[in-house]
């Protein structure tokens, strides 16, 4: 297929497959649900650091962490990232950790999408052939998992300084 015609026929699926046009949404990606060593509170101190090692809040002025409420183990974080080849999209949620005694979840909702290529802004990320959104999701998931991991890991050290 030659290089024009692949990107007519992207411009077709991204420009012309609006949201009105989607019979699903991708709203939420939550984990499993993680065993990891201590209290809820001990659990949601170190998601705080790895959140702030491994997530990025999507503009130089957002804030990454919303909300925290360390004793009850609950962290509310921006993430922002970006999934696909052709075109790349810049994508967006709220990402939540939840711990309780020896376990832990995250849950991302708000889910959204950036393109400039058809001029639409943020918006949902619609379930429909040509949108990319089993990218956008795996793209979301590989995020919560980095975390996750360094979680159950602890966060990154630097030894030598």
């Amino acid at each position: 297929m030659s290089t024009i015609c692949r990107n007519a026929l992207v411009g077709f699926a991204v420009g012309f497959a609006t949201p009105a046009n989607a019979h699903e949404y991708l709203t939420s990606v939550t984990s499993q649900i993680y065993q990891a060593q201590g209290t809820k509170k001990e659990i949601a101190q170190r998601a705080n650091i790895c959140i702030a090692q491994h997530l990025a809040g999507g503009t130089v002025d957002a804030q990454l962490i919303i909300s925290q409420d360390l004793d009850n183990g609950i962290i509310v974080a921006r993430n922002a990232t970006t999934h696909g080849s052709f075109p790349v999209f810049k994508i967006r949620s709220r990402f939540t950790f939840e711990a309780r005694e020896g376990r832990f979840r995250i849950d991302q909702t708000a889910l959204e999408r950036f393109n400039d290529t058809a001029g639409g802004g943020w918006g949902p990320i619609g379930k429909w052939w040509g949108s990319q959104w089993k990218s956008a999701e795996a793209a979301f998931t590989n995020s919560a998992t980095a975390v996750a991991i360094c979680v159950m890991k602890g966060p990154t050290k630097t030894d030598d300084w």
